[in-house]
């Protein structure tokens, strides 16, 4: 697509591998970045309809649902770790940029790698303690529901998994001098605008 890649060898070849590489991976980041988008409107769907249900049942005088809240507490903690890679790909994240924007662009480089490697020291860690924590929790059930608490668990390791994934990309693209992935939600959100008008 006559991006540059200076670090990647000049030959013609080279270049069309490279090319074909990062455009099926910006296809797959993208793919996963609306698996995780489509189920966290799916979750937030399912707590609205509990909690319109629990609150209509309470206001014309009927008993709500034992598992009601529950289920919403639940539904809450998944939404909030499938939220973490959803943001991590449209670099959403809360961040203290204020060095890194007086920092010449390949010093903001180095240290943008020097951070990425920290959160996936951090993701790793919680990845593996997740998948200890859901082994032990299989063997519990939910109060109000019979199903095992490990399913409530599942969310962290999807969590670590897909954030891993996304800044793994976002570290091969900024070392190969290519755009962000979150330069292609942006593009698809200026294009639905233009659509829209």
């Amino acid at each position: 697509e006559g991006l540059p890649f200076p670090r990647c060898g000049n030959s013609r070849r080279e270049r069309s591998y490279m090319t074909t590489f990062t455009t099926a991976l910006r296809k797959l980041m993208k793919l996963l970045y609306k698996v995780l988008s489509v189920m966290l409107v799916l979750l937030v769907l399912a707590m609205t309809v509990v909690m319109f249900l629990q609150i209509t049942m309470r206001t014309v005088g009927l008993q709500s649902f034992k598992w009601s809240e529950e289920v919403l507490r639940y539904l809450y903690i998944w939404v909030v770790f499938l939220g973490v890679p959803t943001a991590v790909y449209t670099n959403d994240l809360t961040r203290f940029d204020l060095l890194q924007t007086k920092l010449n662009p390949q010093l903001g480089r180095v240290l943008e790698t020097i951070i990425i490697v920290f959160m996936l020291i951090i993701l790793y860690f919680m990845g593996q303690g997740s998948l200890t924590l859901i082994r032990v929790q299989m063997r519990q059930t939910m109060t109000s529901l019979n199903l095992p608490m490990g399913v409530v668990y599942l969310s962290m390791p999807i969590c670590a998994a897909g954030s891993a994934l996304f800044l793994l990309a976002r570290l091969f693209l900024m070392w190969t001098d290519q755009p962000d992935l979150s330069a292609d939600n942006a593009g698809s959100r200026q294009a639905e605008k233009e659509n829209d008008q």
